[in-house]
């Protein structure tokens, strides 16, 4: 009976387990964040079509994705403590450097640099994403 008790405690499936929680949090906070950004391009389209209004949100929501990347990181580091790779920690942190340079140049206006710079980020997110949801998570089978 003893033996059965110890064999549930095995460390690596503790370690499995919190690999798959902290993979779970990294994935709803790269939606998030990618959802966030896509957002921001919504509002900013708005405003560059004439409404005036909406440049308040996006100035809201450029604050809101910047602590999300914030969160991202910390998220990433978790991961990287259960065997995820370093290049996802530099990479968040590259495009959090990104997105505090996206509230400088939007309220800075300069949009020769704000635009491109917005495509760039929401496209390493959308990268970052997929490569996370192609990583299995602990117990999960691959087809």
């Amino acid at each position: 009976m003893a033996c059965t008790e110890a064999l549930a405690l095995l460390p690596d499936q503790k370690h499995f387990k919190l690999r798959t929680r902290i993979l779970a949090v990294l994935r709803l906070v790269l939606v998030l964040h990618a959802v966030a950004v896509m957002t921001q391009a919504v509002f900013a389209g708005q405003f560059l079509s004439g409404l005036d209004g909406p440049v308040v949100f996006h100035a809201w929501t450029g604050w809101f994705v910047l602590a999300l990347s914030l969160i991202q990181i910390a998220a990433v580091i978790a991961f990287v403590q259960v065997g995820g790779p370093l290049w996802l920690v530099i990479a968040s942190i590259f495009v959090c450097i990104a997105e505090a340079l996206q509230v400088g140049t939007g309220y800075g206006r300069f949009l020769a640099v704000h635009i491109p710079l917005g495509v760039f980020v929401f496209g390493t997110l959308i990268w970052q994403a997929l490569w996370v949801f192609r990583k299995p998570a602990a117990g999960e089978l691959r087809s």
